[in-house]
């Protein structure tokens, strides 16, 4: 971190938000640091992630690299602040898949910083509502399956929010 650093302004992020290139720069950012974590940004307006190739190798590097996990809340963090919040249900909802459905991106610590730290990341309080009720659902034993990512996201682009968690209890 650059201590000396100086925080952006609330005129420098509107002016930031409005430039198409500063904002094609952050998505390819985003999509630089989502291969380096094995994953990838299949959909820019769901937010909808895959596998990247190789992901195994970057999976077990994200598991054993905690210090990833304030970098994963500061790059939430600036996509909220560029416009691209709807990017961090996606990321979100891709690791509750991944740790619920295929036991992938799974230990305490990481599900601590996406529970604690993560999820907060979103300031839409409906959404971090329904993400959080969605990943407690998840913590209790329910699955989210990937089919229910997929549909949830497109809930959310074709709704303008997040339909109900789908629930076996409900």
């Amino acid at each position: 971190m650059n201590f000396e650093a100086q925080p952006l302004q609330p005129h420098e992020i509107a002016e930031m938000k409005e430039d198409s290139v500063v904002i094609e720069r952050v998505i390819s950012s985003y999509t630089l640091m989502l291969d380096f974590y094995g994953m990838c940004l299949l959909d820019v307006e769901t937010g909808l992630l895959g596998r990247s190739g190789g992901y195994a190798a970057r999976y077990t590097n994200l598991l054993q690299s905690p210090h990833n996990n304030l970098r994963i809340s500061r790059i939430l963090k600036c996509l909220s602040e560029m416009g691209l919040e709807h990017l961090n249900a996606g990321f979100l909802l891709h690791v509750l898949n991944e740790q619920s459905e295929h036991k992938q991106l799974n230990t305490s610590l990481l599900r601590d910083s996406m529970d604690r730290w993560w999820a907060n990341c979103l300031r839409n309080q409906a959404e971090r509502k329904w993400v959080g009720l969605t990943i407690t659902k998840a913590r209790n034993g329910e699955i989210f399956s990937r089919e229910q990512y997929e549909t949830s996201l497109k809930s959310r682009q074709e709704l303008g929010s997040f339909a109900e968690p789908q629930s076996r209890s409900d």
